[in-house]
């Protein structure tokens, strides 16, 4: 797998009056590693968002292999896992919701069920597939959203603190799933130094 570089030019982001991010350039290889360092409130959720297309900057812009970010094209190349996710549907069972997003992202429903059920074994989900998500601990969830985040083989992950409430067990296999993947890119923020001494470069934002 080649990873997809990721360009952030000039992004500054503003909440009415607040300013959350201001004028912030990286600039991540394919293949890399950049942890995102910071204390709450410094904007590293806001530019995982605006990286994603789903918060549009107030300047500057984000390109993911040439493409602004939010484009469709963008999109098909990036996998996102964000803390305090919302996004799935809480009466439906975690492996319906890994089935729901992985046919969004690769069309044909036995292709995203084998999809599902690799990833199953490769992060020993199969007993957290069972269970309907309102039932899932943050943890459990977090680790579903990791999951999603690998559907349609992406070539870049923007992941928000995805280690913060897992086990040792289930860190070690958080840490297997992105090494396996050797030419992914990964963007991830975090607070623990164990995640950072795992990536190849960090950024602090203030």
């Amino acid at each position: 797998m080649e990873g997809a570089r990721l360009i952030v030019s000039g992004l500054s982001h503003r909440f009415g009056s607040q300013r959350v991010l201001g004028g912030i350039d990286l600039d991540i290889r394919g293949g890399e590693r950049l942890a995102l360092l910071g204390p709450n409130g410094s904007g590293k959720t806001t530019l995982l968002r605006c990286a994603a297309g789903t918060l549009s900057s107030t300047e500057g812009e984000v390109l993911v292999d040439g493409h602004r970010s939010g484009t469709l094209a963008a999109q098909r190349l990036t996998g996102v896992s964000l803390s305090q996710e919302r996004s799935f549907y809480l009466r439906l069972t975690a492996r319906q919701n890994l089935v729901f997003f992985a046919r969004l992202r690769r069309p044909g429903g036995h292709a995203a069920e084998q999809e599902v059920d690799a990833l199953a074994d490769e992060l020993e989900l199969r007993e957290l597939l069972a269970l309907p998500v309102d039932r899932c601990s943050t943890g459990m969830v977090q680790q579903l959203g990791f999951a999603r985040a690998l559907l349609g083989a992406p070539r870049l992950v923007l992941l928000d603190e995805p280690t913060r409430s897992l086990d040792d067990a289930a860190l070690e296999r958080f840490w297997g799933a992105l090494e396996a993947r050797a030419g992914l890119t990964v963007l991830l923020a975090t607070h623990r130094s164990e995640d950072v001494d795992r990536c190849h470069r960090r950024v602090r934002l203030h």
